[in-house]
């Protein structure tokens, strides 16, 4: 194999040979804008002095910046700062929190959790959609209902929405929610662009897990840009970052942990369609409460099962605790063996409910059948970590589609 510095660099045939094309003034005042938008979200208010000392920019150029930012709606007036040494109060300014608007959904089959949040970030609008609720609508329209309804209750119009994110169980392969049978009327063909028709505004539609992933990646306080997050909660669930991205696959179901097929359970033929794989018959929550029985604890759920195997000191509740992290390592080995992730994150209720018991005896057991041990971390984001992670994701979109403008 020949080594990459050795190289042919030579164009191949149909390759360009044209050279770069040189930046324009229209594009360097573009990329200056967002370099400037971009410190306001972290600074909050700035003057003129402060851009060009953050930027690097003359006072000139810092001063036509801001007046173009401010014509064009995207920053405004925030009154003067503290007087310098000579004696002048700067003027300053912050974003228009009202430039743009992201929406982000947490769907299930329970409800649909809409939240609404401006360019800044502050919150807007939070809406609950049960179940149960008759809107007159099905499947992805009836989350477009729960948007419109969020929005108007908020005073946004839908049209000023600038980016919605879409948190569902399932993956989104190629314009198709697959593996969610449990959310009725959502798999028809081209949901995005459904979506899209009647908001009028980028919509994405992520796997739930993957956005708590996100959330964790960008909430904690290490430097881990690969690691794999276990969701352990009413489903089995998982999601790969690789060099600080979630990795989806070539078909949106890299991560899904629910799939694998350890040994030692009846292989699960046909998965796609009956929608189940061998990890979950292994750890999903009715082989929980079997385990449990078999330790002589009654529990009606997998989170019962949870609170009794860390909550008392006996005897079975011992051994049931490290059964069922016998039986997460199982599926954690076989990741470990493919991924090689910096640490492990289990998160989730049941994750929550097990805690450091819980990741102490699944780090114990993978140390007997993993290539390596990694840590094995709780979550940093607990409070809701799909909506944070949608959030997030929505945020971004609606950032980049309004300061690029």
């Amino acid at each position: 194999m020949t080594s990459s510095h050795t190289r042919d660099a030579s164009p191949r045939r149909g390759q360009s040979t044209a050279a770069p094309t040189p930046a324009t003034p229209g594009l360097l005042r573009s990329l200056n804008n967002r370099v400037v938008l971009d410190l306001f979200i972290q600074h909050t208010t700035l003057s003129r002095g402060d851009v060009g000392r953050l930027t690097g920019l003359s006072k000139p150029t810092a001063s036509q910046l801001l007046v173009r930012l401010e014509e064009s709606g995207l920053v405004v007036d925030a009154g003067v700062g503290t007087p310098g040494p000579g004696g002048r109060a700067p003027q300053l300014y912050r974003l228009n929190p009202r430039a743009g608007y992201a929406a982000a959904l947490n769907v299930t089959p329970a409800e649909i959790h809409v939240r609404i949040v401006d360019i800044v970030g502050a919150p807007v609008a939070d809406l609950h959609l049960a179940d149960d609720v008759d809107t007159g609508e099905v499947g992805f329209r009836r989350a477009v209902a729960a948007i419109r309804s969020a929005a108007e209750s908020a005073g946004i119009a839908p049209d000023e929405l600038s980016a919605v994110v879409v948190g569902a169980p399932g993956s989104y392969d190629p314009d198709q929610l697959r593996y969610s049978d449990h959310l009725h009327d959502w798999q028809e063909p081209g949901l995005v662009a459904g979506f899209e028709s009647l908001l009028a505004c980028p919509v994405r539609i992520e796997n739930d897990v993957n956005l708590v992933a996100v959330a964790e990646h960008r909430a904690a306080s290490d430097d881990a840009d690969n690691f794999f997050l276990l969701w352990l909660d009413e489903r089995i669930g998982g999601a790969m970052v690789i060099d600080g991205r979630v990795y989806r696959g070539s078909h949106g179901a890299a991560g899904e942990a629910a799939f694998i097929q350890p040994s030692g359970v009846p292989v699960v033929r046909n998965p796609a369609r009956v929608n189940r794989g061998g990890f979950e018959d292994l750890v999903g929550e009715e082989a929980i409460v079997r385990l449990a029985a078999d330790h002589g604890i009654s529990a009606a759920s997998a989170s019962e099962a949870m609170a009794a195997a860390v909550a008392t000191n006996g005897a079975e509740a011992t051994a049931l605790l490290t059964a069922i992290a016998e039986r997460y390592a199982v599926g954690l080995a076989s990741i470990h063996a493919l991924l090689d992730p910096r640490k492990i994150v289990v998160a989730g209720s049941l994750a929550t409910l097990g805690g450091p018991a819980l990741r102490s005896a699944i780090t114990a057991e993978l140390s007997t059948v993993a290539l390596a041990t990694p840590p094995v971390l709780g979550a940093t984001v607990t409070d809701d970590p799909v909506m944070s992670g949608a959030l997030m994701s929505s945020l971004e979109l609606a950032r980049d589609r309004v300061f690029s403008t």
